[in-house]
């Protein structure tokens, strides 16, 4: 998937699962903005994007109440300008309330010429998923992949479902945890680490945060490849705050825009 890496919580103590409660946020915006690395020099930081995080708690899929996540990148700015591609990506997931295991993944993928519909879906009891992908750049559309699974994780969480759920760990500096990350149907594990509390700025003045960093698998604004961090913030809430994504032809560093 182009923004999809699948995190599964590794449980701690007598591996009890672990469950949360629904975030406060609703919908929170980020301005992402391009830094060139340094043998491009006479190109300043430009304006990339914008995205935009939704949560909803009261949706029903397949009979029941879920947790509806989901995330819209657009290009704009200098950015969209110099590479002359046009960015439109939408990812929606539907997960378990209190587990936050993901049940559906689907991704609508707009990337200049390329235009791909992605839609996964976890069977937890069976121990599969389905996975499906249409190129939809062409006329007509064609299948390029529609395949099960087995031997799935009984509970796998997308990238926003384990922020949602990382946030209710007692972070500290220091403080690890080990995720089973999957992009697309492929799945390996990955480690998260409380790098230090620091004091940042953000669109809304200074604020103590803490920096997690972890491997960057992010795609539209983002691509593969580097490493990606994120400043929660330091209080009962860990808002995500800011994130950074360092990528082959520099980084991209996304603010949350005030409300």
């Amino acid at each position: 998937m182009a923004l999809a890496f699948i995190w599964t919580l590794q449980g701690r103590g007598n591996g009890a699962p672990f469950t949360a409660p629904a975030p406060d946020e609703s919908r929170l915006v980020y301005k992402i903005q391009w830094d060139p690395p340094w043998y491009l020099f006479f190109i300043p930081k430009v304006e990339a994007g914008e995205v935009t995080v939704e949560f909803n708690e009261n949706v029903e899929y397949e009979g029941r109440k879920v947790f509806r996540i989901s995330l819209k990148a657009y290009s704009s700015g200098s950015l969209a300008k110099i590479s002359g591609m046009k960015i439109e990506d939408e990812f929606v997931f539907h997960t378990e309330p209190g587990t936050y295991c993901t049940l559906s993944a689907s991704e609508k993928i707009r990337e200049g010429k390329r235009k791909r519909q992605i839609d996964v879906q976890y069977f937890r009891e069976a121990g599969r998923l389905h996975i499906r992908e249409v190129d939809e750049s062409i006329v007509p559309p064609k299948v390029k992949k529609d395949e099960t699974k087995h031997d799935i994780p009984a509970c796998v969480h997308d990238p926003l479902s384990a922020l949602f759920m990382f946030r209710q760990l007692p972070l500290q500096n220091q403080f690890t945890q080990t995720f089973t990350l999957a992009n697309d149907d492929k799945i390996r594990e990955v480690r998260g680490v409380v790098e230090k509390k620091e004091t940042i700025e953000s669109a809304s003045g200074k604020v103590d945060a803490w920096q997690v960093s972890t491997a960057a698998l992010m795609g539209g604004l983002f691509k593969e490849g580097g490493q990606f961090k994120i400043w929660l913030s330091a209080d009962e809430a860990k808002v995500p705050v800011q994130f950074e994504a360092k990528v082959r032809i520099g980084r991209v560093l996304g603010k949350l825009k005030p409300n």
